[in-house]
């Protein structure tokens, strides 16, 4: 168990977290804008271009549209960078809750001489969230608005690891008598508690947000065509 290694893993993950974002989110803000560009380009030369009408109609319509398709094709593109940065993280954020879940126990269970059932919940809860705490201030999460973000991300992923750790990981050890329990009986509980299992869901129903919003894109910029196919 390399210690240095997981906080290097969580430091490049907070690192990551804010500019990484921004870049991406950026990145997809453009490709809307430029599918709505596309959509926008193909209208004109399909249907305003062949079409005898006023000039001025011509244009007003050309506005309007370029309106929507810029409009609807940035929406489109937030959405879809914002479902993709979320899945991406969450992904990166189950790569390493493993590791740090089973250093937190180690670290909390080594300040016991001896582990035992008889240790109230209350306690080990403070023994966990001081560990927590010493792992926070290892990290260096402070400073500016990226420095608190991170640390409250973090204190909150240690929040959902200490209920995991009280609620599961606890009543695994304590199968184990205490004069037993060695570190591969860490790790088993620690599998056996299956982190992954938390948030396979969420990034499954992500999925399913990125096909929905390409339905909706489709939809979206299909609009116009549909408004003059029925009239």
């Amino acid at each position: 168990m390399d210690k240095q290694r997981i906080l290097a893993y969580w430091q490049a993950f907070f690192a990551d977290l804010f500019v990484g974002t921004f870049k991406r989110f950026f990145l997809f803000s453009l490709a809307g804008l430029l599918l709505g560009g596309l959509g926008w380009f193909g209208f004109d030369l399909w249907v305003l271009e062949p079409a005898d009408g006023p000039g001025w109609v011509e244009n007003l319509i050309g506005i309007a549209l370029l309106f929507w398709y810029a409009g609807f094709g940035l929406i489109h593109g937030w959405i879809s960078g914002l479902v993709h940065i979320v899945s991406r993280k969450l992904r990166q954020t189950v790569s390493g809750l493993h590791d740090l879940l089973d250093l937190m126990t180690r670290e909390v269970i080594g300040q016991f001489p001896r582990f035992s059932k008889n240790i109230p919940k209350e306690e080990l809860a403070v023994k966990f969230e001081n560990t927590g705490q010493d792992l926070k201030n290892r990290m260096r999460l402070k400073g500016g608005l990226a420095g608190w973000m991170g640390s409250w991300v973090f204190g909150a992923i240690l929040k959902g690891l200490k209920f995991l750790f009280l609620d599961d990981v606890v009543e695994e050890l304590r199968k184990t008598p205490s004069d037993q329990l060695t570190g591969r009986h860490i790790e088993h509980a620690v599998r056996r508690v299956g982190v992954e299992v938390v948030l396979s869901p969420i990034t499954d129903n992500l999925f399913l947000l990125h096909v929905l919003n390409g339905v909706l894109l489709i939809l979206t910029f299909g609009i116009p065509f549909g408004i003059l196919f029925f009239l």
